[in-house]
């Protein structure tokens, strides 16, 4: 699976402008009908600026068209565009640290709540003229021809950040979830793979998503799921299967590939042994 954000790094064909741990991107990319998983190791904010596409977490699908964002946590997704040449978004990588040490120069308080947030791997942000402004100044940056002052462009993100941390109505799952970085030294391993399990990841993305070493991320897993992580995830994914074999009308290749087994041969023998039917016979006597 593609890492996002390493991909963007590597290649010439996008505008992007490094600022320490941050990167901010001008992705312009003619998209497709073709559907993508794809993955990153830091937080993103994404601003369509032109054009739509689609993306799919594990509980919800999202459209976002024009001055639409969203704020993606470190994790998989896939993305499900149309043929479109003017597609246009900007974006912004973002790890935790970044949140951390904003609060810590500006002495930033709220109330930190030990209430774990279960929201989506994404979280769509109202659109106003905060978010707005931000992103249309940030857009402005990447028309001209002269590389931004870079103290300018950090200055510019820690002020968004800091009127979403000190909002009181609006941005509540994103305030949440910044207020989560800031209470933990290292993000939630159970989140993380609650998450992301039906993404075919190995295990040391996982731990990098985690932010730990293999050796500490099979550690942790083993003391707090009692399990390995491959057969945690491998029965994760099986009654992940089942559920969509259940209740949609999937194909058995789409239920294989959305369910984050490898290939259909392994996961038809895999469901098999666990259920005693295969995913087309079982299929058949639920109805």
């Amino acid at each position: 699976m593609i890492n996002m954000q390493e991909f963007i790094e590597g290649q010439n064909m996008f505008k992007k402008y490094h600022v320490d741990d941050l990167l901010f991107v001008e992705f312009r990319c003619p998209t497709d009908e073709s559907a993508d998983s794809v993955w990153w190791h830091n937080n993103l904010f994404a601003y369509v600026l032109t054009g739509e596409t689609r993306l799919k977490s594990l509980h919800n699908e999202y459209v976002l068209r024009e001055r639409d964002c969203i704020f993606a946590k470190k994790g998989s997704i896939t993305i499900q565009s149309h043929i479109q040449e003017n597609f246009c978004q900007l974006m912004v990588f973002m790890p935790d640290d970044f949140i951390r040490t904003t609060v810590r120069k500006y002495k930033i308080t709220f109330k930190l709540s030990e209430d774990q947030d279960h929201s989506d791997t994404l979280i769509p942000i109202p659109n106003d003229d905060i978010i707005d402004s931000y992103f249309q100044s940030l857009a402005v940056h990447f028309s001209q021809n002269n590389s931004p002052n870079p103290e300018l462009l950090r200055l510019k993100f820690e002020e968004l950040i800091i009127n979403i941390l000190t909002s009181r109505n609006r941005y509540q799952s994103l305030r949440h979830y910044f207020q989560e970085i800031c209470l933990h030294e290292r993000p939630s391993l159970k989140d993380i793979m609650e998450m992301n399990f039906h993404k075919n990841l190995s295990l040391e993305e996982y731990a990098r998503l985690t932010a730990r070493s293999l050796t500490t991320f099979k550690q942790e897993f083993k003391k707090l799921f009692n399990t390995s992580p491959g057969k945690w995830l491998k029965n994760k994914r099986l009654d992940y299967s089942r559920y969509l074999l259940e209740t949609t009308k999937l194909s058995i290749d789409d239920v294989c590939d959305l369910s984050g087994f490898k290939n259909k041969s392994h996961f038809t023998n895999a469901f098999k042994e666990k259920f005693e039917s295969p995913p087309a016979q079982f299929r058949n006597l639920q109805q």
